[in-house]
């Protein structure tokens, strides 16, 4: 029995594309927010695609692939597939890096939001205007635990030489204020510098 064209299903191109045919523009949320500046939240990219993509049949299912946390700051590794609901397997996968700032719990979620939001704004070719990304919270690199400095201080102590040379190189005055994300390279690089020198003297 030959198929009615009516009876064609859009593949998850053609409806990616029928969505981009009804939204094209995200208003920015008002300075007012934030008395400080303009810009696309992740609600308002949500609210404008939401019925789009249900009336064309796309579900999108994110999944987060990786997490790091630097000091107050979160970074994410986000999957977004986004599904024809006619034919599961249909699909098409982006990967977008999120960021969080947060002094509390909420940097994941804030970093899941924002690689979600560039994700529907990129996979549907959103225009938003100028979208300047801020955070009222200032970044802070996370620091050297108090085992670190332990290790550390151990490491270096009675080497003056060594001990100056390090934090020479890692630009602070003491070892409390090297960031916890060098601490393995210099553990590693000072530990195969003294082995040198023991083998130099032997």
């Amino acid at each position: 029995m030959d198929t009615k064209i009516d009876d064609i299903k859009p593949n998850i191109f053609q409806r990616i594309n029928a969505v981009m045919f009804e939204v094209y523009y995200v208003q920015k949320q008002p300075k007012e927010r934030n008395k400080m500046y303009s810009f696309v939240s992740h609600d308002s990219v949500a609210k404008a695609l939401h019925g789009p993509m249900a009336h064309n049949g796309i579900a999108m299912i994110p999944t987060v692939k990786e997490i790091k946390q630097d000091g107050n700051r979160t970074v994410v590794k986000v999957s977004i597939d986004f599904v024809n609901i006619d034919e599961p397997m249909d699909r098409v996968t982006v990967e977008y890096w999120g960021y969080g700032i947060d002094q509390q719990d909420k940097g994941i979620g804030k970093a899941i939001s924002y690689a979600v939001k560039y994700a529907l704004l990129k996979v549907f070719c959103l225009e938003t205007g100028d979208d300047i990304e801020r955070d009222s919270i200032d970044y802070e690199p996370e620091k050297l635990s108090k085992d670190q400095i332990a290790q550390m201080e151990l490491l270096l102590n009675g080497n003056l030489a060594i001990r100056e040379r390090v934090l020479k190189w890692q630009g602070v005055d003491e070892v409390k204020d090297m960031l916890a994300s060098n601490f393995d390279i210099v553990m590693h690089e000072v530990k195969k510098y003294v082995e040198r020198k023991k083998n130099e003297n032997a």
